[in-house]
């Protein structure tokens, strides 16, 4: 049996798995500090609650509409060039903003801020079903959890240094400047992707013949998608689960944070390294669930462990000292990485790879489906003085709490783990567990 350190040796002379890691870094370093110094210059230059919330918006719809057709793209087509291309447009897309920025005297500046965060968000939503599908194309199956574990700290990884280098890049105290830099670190990522070699013929190549078909197939796909996604019940309670979470986390983790730092009196750097606790907490919480093979077996911790990042964003409504706030950052950090692992690692060893694009797409819309409508309402109670953001922080994080505990009331995720294709059984064996039994 191969021990980990021997599989984490041969993961690294995958050398299309190390430039997937390196094209990750890269990309989501740039999405790290993009949000920081986007949300930064939003509140520091207009202080407009409203022109936040909006901007936030923007950035999300297309991310939901454009989800799905994402993952039907993932299955159909190369993998390996949607990624290209989506980080080489994102560059263009903040070289565009910059270029603005410089001519612009600020009568159309707001606009062009809507239009970055629409177009940004969405390509964006065609990278990420292509990136968490592509795992099983480069690398043998049993190295799944250790690939997962990786690629969740290389992200995690660029959380601390994306609000590092957005961090050093408003000491240049020129937007334009910063926004440049991020654009040659997305062209500097799509370098990285177009010498990637997949280990087998893409998936999409199965589905190759549909791209002769009526234009109502692309529909189609996404439809079969949906379907198998909510007959298998575990399946259904991840996506409702990730959805309601992510309703009552990222508008007051995204809005309120920033406004908070800002009511302190505090600086745009301040803001910048509890982001990077933040990412040290997940690269933590990434090598955690790597070192114990994505939980295993203690499945019954992810509700737990989902709590105690309720609370920790929840702590920072107490939040008067840096200290205490990089504190309970590192700590909302390492609880959501130790359980994303372990989820995208079950899910990838569940589903077909046929269906994975489409699968990974749902979970994706799932976890910012409820964005538009979080920041929305966040941008209402916030604009007209209803709530403060230390409270709508408090407020989320026991709403996260709560969400996070109902998990123990479902039985099929109680028995999650008994599925065969996560426990290895054998065909004979795995007729005892039905999966699509809805």
């Amino acid at each position: 049996m191969t021990n980990k350190p021997e599989m984490t040796m041969s993961l690294w002379r995958n050398q299309s798995f190390a430039r997937l890691w390196c094209g990750t870094i890269l990309s989501a370093l740039a999405d790290g500090a993009f949000m920081i110094l986007l949300s930064w210059y939003i509140v520091d230059v207009t202080g407009s609650e409203a022109m936040l919330g909006t901007t936030l918006v923007c950035f999300a719809v297309p991310r939901v509409l454009f989800m799905l057709v994402g993952g039907v793209a993932a299955d159909r087509w190369s993998r390996k060039w949607i990624l290209f291309s989506s980080m080489a447009v994102r560059g263009l897309i903040l070289l565009f903003f910059s270029a603005v920025m410089l001519t612009d005297t600020g009568g159309w500046l707001a606009y062009t801020t809507y239009a970055t965060a629409f177009l940004f968000g969405t390509v964006d939503a065609f990278f990420w079903p292509a990136r968490s599908s592509i795992l099983p194309s480069l690398i043998p199956r049993e190295q799944l959890p250790a690939a997962t574990s990786m690629m969740e700290i290389s992200q995690q990884f660029s959380m601390v240094c994306g609000p590092l280098a957005a961090a050093l890049l408003m000491r240049t105290q020129s937007y334009p400047l910063m926004f440049a830099a991020l654009a040659l670190s997305f062209f500097a990522g799509a370098v990285s992707l177009f010498a990637l070699r997949l280990r087998t013929a893409p998936e999409s190549a199965q589905a190759s013949p549909a791209k002769t078909q009526q234009p109502t197939a692309f529909l189609q796909d996404i439809l079969s998608g949906v379907r198998y996604s909510f007959s298998v019940p575990i399946l259904c309670i991840f996506l409702g689960t990730t959805l309601m979470i992510n309703m009552v986390f990222s508008g007051p983790i995204n809005m309120g944070l920033p406004l908070l730092v800002k009511d302190l009196d505090w600086k745009g750097t301040d803001y910048s390294t509890l982001g990077m606790m933040m990412g040290i907490g997940m690269i933590a919480g990434g090598a955690i669930a790597g070192f114990f093979k994505a939980f295993r077996g203690k499945f019954m911790l992810l509700p737990f462990l989902l709590c105690l990042a309720g609370s920790a964003t929840s702590s920072l409504y107490f939040m008067e000292h840096m200290m205490f706030g990089m504190v309970a950052m590192t700590v909302l950090g390492l609880m959501i990485s130790m359980t994303n692992v372990p989820i995208i690692t079950y899910i990838q060893s569940i589903v077909p790879g046929h269906l994975l694009g489409r699968v990974m797409s749902l979970i994706s819309l799932m976890s910012i489906g409820m964005g538009p409508v979080s920041y929305s309402l966040c941008s209402l109670l916030l604009v007209n003085k209803w709530i403060t953001p230390a409270f709508l922080m408090l407020a989320g994080g026991i709403a996260m709490s709560l969400f996070s505990l109902s998990l123990y009331l479902f039985r099929e995720f109680r028995r999650a783990e008994q599925h065969p294709d996560w426990t290895g059984k054998t065909s004979s064996e795995a007729k005892q567990y039905t999966p699509l039994s809805s």
